[in-house]
C-alpha cells in the first residue's frame, strides 16, 4: 500500500437476478470497505438478469453516496446471460486493484474474511482461495447433496486437472492483479467450472497457490443444478486439459 492514490483492493460481484439479496450484500461489502484505510472498488457484473438486480444496485449506490459518502460500483451488464464464468472474468480484467477479490452474491463466505487473505497476497502468494475443506474452516448448513457432489467432483479434478487443492469451488478467491489479469484473459470456460479452469490456468503457469480456511454458510437461492450442471462440470475438466494442453509458462 505504498502508493495511497492506487487502488488497493478490488471486489468483483457477478449478479445474475439477485434482486432480493444484492442490496444486504451491498450494503454489508459498502460499511466494510469503507472503515478500511486502503481504496478500493466494487464492480458488479450483471449477467443479463431478467428482474431489477441493476436497479437495485444503482439505488443501493445513491444512497451511499448521498448519506454514508460510499463511492458507487462500477456497473457492467451483460447484453444477455453468458455464464458466471465470463462475468468474473470481465470483472476481473476490469479490475485495477492491486489485489482482486471474487466473491459470490450471497457473501456465503463473509467479506471480512478478506482479511485472513491480504497477507498471504502481500507475501508474495498470487492466487489465494477460500476453502471449506480445510481442518480449519467454519462450515454451515450444507446440504447433503451438495457435499457429496462436491467431494466427488473434486475427486475428479484432482485425477484430471489439478491435484492437491481440496475446495476448487469456493465463491471466495483473491488474485494479485497481474496472475487474475493473466487467468481471465486466457479462460475459456464461463460456466460453473470456471473456477477449475482458472486454478488449472494458475497453476500451468507458475503462480503460488494457496488455499485458507473460510467460513461458510450456505445460503437458499444457488443456481446450481444437483445433476444437470454437476455432469456438465465433469464433462468441463476434460475440456479444460484439452483446451490448454500447449500453455507452457
Amino acid at each position: 500500500m505504498a502508493n495511497d492514490d492506487a487502488i488497493y483492493l478490488s471486489v468483483v460481484i457477478p449478479a445474475y437476478n439477485e434482486q432480493e439479496r444484492i442490496a444486504d450484500t451491498l450494503y454489508r461489502v459498502k460499511d466494510y470497505l469503507s472503515e478500511q484505510q486502503y481504496r478500493s472498488e466494487i464492480i458488479i457484473v450483471d449477467d443479463g438478469s431478467m428482474d431489477w438486480t441493476t436497479e437495485v444496485v444503482k439505488t443501493i449506490d445513491i444512497y451511499g453516496e448521498e448519506m454514508k459518502n460510499q463511492k458507487v460500483s462500477a456497473i457492467m451488464e451483460n447484453v444477455k446471460n453468458v455464464g458466471k464464468g465470463f462475468s468474473v472474468a470481465r470483472g476481473i480484467l476490469k479490475a485495477q486493484g492491486t489485489y482482486i477479490l471474487f466473491s459470490d452474491a450471497d457473501l456465503s463466505t463473509p467479506i471480512e474474511e478478506i482479511e485472513k487473505f491480504l497477507p498471504v497476497l502481500e507475501s508474495g502468494c498470487d492466487v489465494v482461495i477460500g476453502s471449506r475443506r480445510l481442518q480449519e474452516s467454519e462450515v454451515e448448513k450444507k446440504p447433503f447433496y451438495r457435499d457429496l457432489m462436491s467431494m466427488i467432483f473434486n475427486a475428479v479434478v484432482g485425477m484430471f486437472a489439478i491435484s492437491g487443492i481440496r475446495d476448487t469451488q469456493c465463491g471466495f478467491k483473491t488474485f494479485s492483479r497481474k496472475a487474475g489479469h493473466e487467468i481471465a484473459k486466457r479462460q475459456k470456460l464461463f460456466g460453473f467450472s470456471f473456477d477449475v479452469e482458472q486454478l488449472y490456468l494458475a497453476n500451468k503457469l507458475g503462480y503460488c497457490i494457496k488455499e485458507i480456511p473460510v467460513k461458510w454458510q450456505h445460503m437458499e437461492g444457488s443456481k446450481v443444478s444437483p445433476i444437470k450442471d454437476a455432469l456438465k462440470m465433469f464433462a468441463d475438466v476434460m475440456r479444460i486439459r484439452l483446451e490448454h494442453r500447449n500453455l507452457k509458462a
